[in-house]
């Protein structure tokens, strides 16, 4: 094989792989809103009882423009959940599908706190999702399994009660 054969073939190699990069990226952008919108319900669902209380949940419309690490940048509508009560707000952002915690993040936005939902795949491709706080300093604490005793204390901190 001639020199230029060989460059020839790392060529097709390095296209490919770029090719294939870029519909896997394609693919996850696409599935994103889907699986944030599996967990909203979710968090619906053991919100219920406290909705019957008087908590408000609703979603409004964002858009989000984010990059991945091949170059591609992708520009796509997903929802935030907004939830009040007790005259406080919080607020599920989600900000990223292409994440260095995971397979994606979800800011959560509180009054005096900050914390992160990240997406991880379990050994079966299901999605596991996590929640950590957000220090600007120190060390950061262990994500803990987001969960409906996770979600209800979240829920119970940012909303004072």
């Amino acid at each position: 094989m001639s020199k230029a054969d060989e460059l020839a073939a790392k060529l097709r190699r390095t296209q490919q792989t770029r090719a294939d990069t870029d519909n896997c990226a394609d693919l996850a952008i696409e599935h994103w809103p889907a699986q944030v919108y599996e967990l909203y319900r979710q968090i619906e669902i053991w919100l219920a009882p406290v909705c019957e209380a008087g908590l408000d949940i609703r979603r409004n419309p964002t858009h989000v423009f984010e990059s991945h690490s091949s170059g591609s940048t992708y520009n796509y509508a997903i929802d935030q959940l907004v939830i009040e009560g007790n005259h406080r707000r919080i607020s599920f952002d989600p900000i990223a599908r292409f994440s260095p915690q995971g397979e994606g993040c979800i800011e959560v936005h509180m009054k005096g706190q900050e914390h992160c939902i990240v997406r991880t795949l379990g050994e079966h491709g299901e999605s596991l999702w996590h929640l950590q706080p957000l220090r600007l300093t120190g060390q950061q604490p262990d994500p803990v399994t987001l969960n409906e005793d996770a979600l209800l204390s979240l829920i119970e901190e940012g909303l004072g009660l």
